[in-house]
């Protein structure tokens, strides 16, 4: 290993060391405005990109993001994780595909508001790094861009997932506004097919500038300090690019190609199905979020506490109780009360049923974290795309993730979509991923179920239609 490279690699962890520190805020940016620091100033050294990439990392961490909103709250709101009639009153008209509902629309245009963001502190450092080419070793900035561009993606990748009619269904329909350059203030809206193709680009920007991304000359899972295994996929990196475009290709009926860049993550050996011993384990010890599979992964120390609020009663000074906000329905029948099966023996307390897979002490050796894309997502992807082109295959790969869920796993030698879907529906439980995946196999389904309506701010600001 080159002496260049390893000061690259040095730098890396300097920057993500940053990001670890400042994952519980989001502060980054206002403390730079209080102190009247210009962006000059921020961008003038390495160690400013380096807090500047921070803070993106910290806003999406954030519970007004992936922390919560857009994981375990609103988007497994509308997975139907949740039973219809027992969610508290706040959510029942969102939970009821009820839009138009005022509160509904606060919840919606937030969520817009705080993407949008992210997309420019994105924006922002991209401008900064094309303009300026002395502050940045080219190995930094190449690293410095990919993330830059990989994050501006999977942010508008999910805004369109959310606002947008299914692209397989309505590729000509409007789409969402693409922010490309940072400071304009009314980027213009695409198609949806246009928006996909534009989060394609951008990844495949992404992938070039990370063709030599540290996590290529290591094995995460293999090492035994699991802080230093986030180093490398609590944040975006080249894998992390390569299963994103297996999404976004699913997502566009792209078969061929979501085989393709779901296999190259695969194969590459960087990370690792479930192994049971990991989870066999004291409370401090066991691997709860299954950490090896972590392509790309978001730390924040609250998560505990995001759970807290919205899964488990709360009983106030004057001994009032009030009920869980967002209590799960159905959990044994959705793992057919299989205590073989991983995910709903460790996930679920065994004693009261209560939901902990974001509870369990074990923070010291596993930093709390939501997983964005996971190995077992592209086990689900090829699957999906071999099924009715490959069967043997599409067994193979759904019968191997299940080995690695699933004790003394009787392989299926039969399957259907609706068994691809179900395997879903017990993956991704906690993580906002389902939702998606139901619209996406629901084409023809009317919008008004599976598009949140653009924020009417946005539109009034904007002369949208």
């Amino acid at each position: 290993m080159n002496k260049q490279f390893i000061l690259m690699k040095l730098k890396l962890v300097l920057l993500l060391g940053s990001l670890f520190f400042l994952s519980a805020c989001n502060k980054w940016l206002d403390v730079e405005l209080a102190d009247k620091v210009t962006q000059e100033k921020l961008f003038s050294t390495p160690q400013g990109y380096q807090e500047a990439l921070a803070g993106v990392y910290s806003q999406m961490a954030d519970s007004s993001l992936y922390g919560k909103k857009l994981s375990m709250e609103v988007m497994d709101l509308m997975g139907d994780y949740y039973g219809t009639n027992n969610v508290a009153a706040r959510y029942a008209k969102l939970r009821a595909y009820d839009y138009k509902d005022a509160g509904s629309q606060v919840i919606i245009a937030k969520i817009w508001n705080q993407l949008y963001s992210a997309i420019g502190g994105a924006n922002n450092i991209i401008a900064w790094a094309d303009k300026d080419v002395s502050v940045l070793s080219p190995d930094m900035k190449n690293q410095i861009l990919g993330e830059a561009y990989a994050l501006r993606a999977y942010l508008h990748c999910d805004l369109i997932r959310m606002f947008c009619p299914d692209v397989v269904a309505s590729p000509k329909a409007s789409g969402i506004p693409y922010n490309l350059v940072f400071g304009v203030s009314l980027p213009p809206v695409y198609t949806v097919e246009e928006n996909v193709q534009l989060v394609i680009d951008d990844l495949k920007t992404a992938e070039k500038y990370l063709a030599n991304d540290p996590i290529t000359q290591v094995k995460p899972y293999e090492m035994i300090n699991k802080n230093e295994a986030d180093k490398y996929v609590a944040r975006f990196n080249l894998y992390g690019v390569k299963a994103l475009l297996a999404r976004v290709s699913l997502m566009r009926g792209d078969k061929n190609n979501a085989i393709r860049y779901a296999k190259e993550v695969v194969e590459s050996q960087r990370f690792r199905l479930l192994d049971f011993a990991s989870v066999d384990k004291s409370e401090k010890e066991i691997d709860m979020l299954f950490s090896d599979e972590h392509i790309f992964s978001l730390r924040n120390k609250k998560l505990s506490d995001f759970t807290t609020e919205i899964h488990y009663s709360h009983t106030d000074d004057k001994g009032t109780t009030t009920l869980a906000f967002l209590p799960f329905a159905n959990v044994a029948q959705l793992y057919e009360a299989n205590n073989d099966d991983i995910r709903y023996i460790k996930w679920f307390s065994t004693t009261d049923g209560s939901f902990i897979k974001y509870k369990v002490d074990n923070k010291d050796k596993f930093f709390p974290k939501m997983p964005m894309i996971k190995l077992s997502e592209m086990y689900l992807i090829l699957a999906e795309c071999y099924l009715g082109k490959d069967d043997q295959q599409a067994q193979s790969y759904i019968n191997q993730l299940r080995d690695h869920r699933i004790r003394n796993n009787a392989h299926w030698s039969y399957l259907t979509k609706e068994y691809i879907m179900r395997e879903s529906q017990r993956e991704f439980l906690g993580e906002g991923q389902l939702w998606y995946a139901v619209k996406r196999w629901s084409q023809g389904t009317p919008n008004i179920l599976f598009v949140f309506p653009i924020p009417l701010k946005e539109i009034e600001t904007g002369n949208r239609n």
